[in-house]
């Protein structure tokens, strides 16, 4: 009998401990969740990269425990696409789609925690709509993550036909996001949009045209006041029509302008004011 209770002490005491640490990594990440405001509202472009890069470990860390905790797979999701974009892209591409892949994936385990959503990656494009259009404006950043971090990572593999057959799927979410919350992320649908339209031949379904008309929706949803925006206008709307004049313009503007006015976009700001410089330095490679 004392060997009974002494076992069952144990397991109590042990069961104990497994509650409290749970706790612990659900109070954190309630804190990591309240901290994003924070991280995004920052001012200083190094600061900034060096605080996201050692927070998604942190996070990454914390999911082996909460494998379904899905505000820990959102910050995930938008850490890793962020980074990849704002950080990493222009100098190490291929260490971006590495990024870009990991974020696309946290946001499709996000997404796979309601039953509508179970093995989204894989399945036909068919059913993929179909299980889309079941999605709510509650899926929508879950949405959004997965089709920017696809989307990324299809652009740095244009040579890879694997990875350019995805490109429907990537696609499909982000028009779902336009249907559900046209003003997310800063009118990022119609963004991604504009790129898609401006940057395909019109044999593949290119059309600058559409992709001036979501670029202007892009500008109206946040009156001109995202500064990535124009970086994306000018690069990619500008250089299709080979529109030189315009494509300065929009990236001294960017260079010009006051960061933060759009509070949460402060850091997105800051790397917008360094890549409209990148990209003038580069004039002549467009034009």
């Amino acid at each position: 009998m004392r060997n009974a209770l002494l076992l069952a002490a144990i397991g109590l005491a042990g069961s104990g401990c497994a509650s409290i640490d749970h706790y612990a990594l659900r109070t954190t990440a309630a804190m990591l969740e309240r901290g994003r405001k924070a991280a995004l509202e920052e001012p200083d472009f190094q600061l900034g990269r060096d605080a996201v890069a050692a927070q998604l470990k942190l996070i990454e860390t914390m999911l082996v425990s909460e494998p379904k905790n899905r505000s820990l797979r959102r910050l995930a999701a938008e850490g890793f696409g962020g980074c990849a974009f704002l950080f990493v892209e222009d100098d190490a591409p291929n260490r971006a789609k590495g990024l870009y892949i990991r974020g696309r994936d946290h946001a499709l385990e996000a997404l796979s925690l309601k039953s509508a959503f179970k093995d989204l990656k894989d399945t036909d494009i068919e059913n993929f709509e179909k299980a889309l259009s079941r999605a709510t404006q509650d899926d929508v950043p879950d949405l959004f993550w997965a089709g920017f971090g696809w989307a990324g990572m299809i652009n740095l593999s244009k040579d890879d036909a694997t990875a350019l057959a995805d490109l429907p799927k990537a696609s499909l979410l982000m028009k779902r996001v336009g249907e559900l919350d046209p003003a997310f992320h800063f009118g990022a649908a119609d963004l991604f949009f504009g790129v898609y339209y401006a940057s395909r031949p019109a044999m593949l379904g290119g059309d600058p045209n559409r992709a001036k008309a979501h670029f202007d929706r892009a500008h109206k949803l946040t009156r001109g006041q995202y500064l990535m925006t124009h970086v994306l206008n000018a690069r990619w709307y500008a250089v299709a029509v080979q529109d030189r004049e315009l494509f300065r313009q929009l990236l001294t503007k960017v260079l010009e302008a006051n960061a933060g006015l759009l509070p949460e976009a402060r850091l997105t700001d800051e790397a917008a004011k360094k890549k409209a410089a990148a990209l003038l330095e580069k004039i002549d490679d467009y034009f």
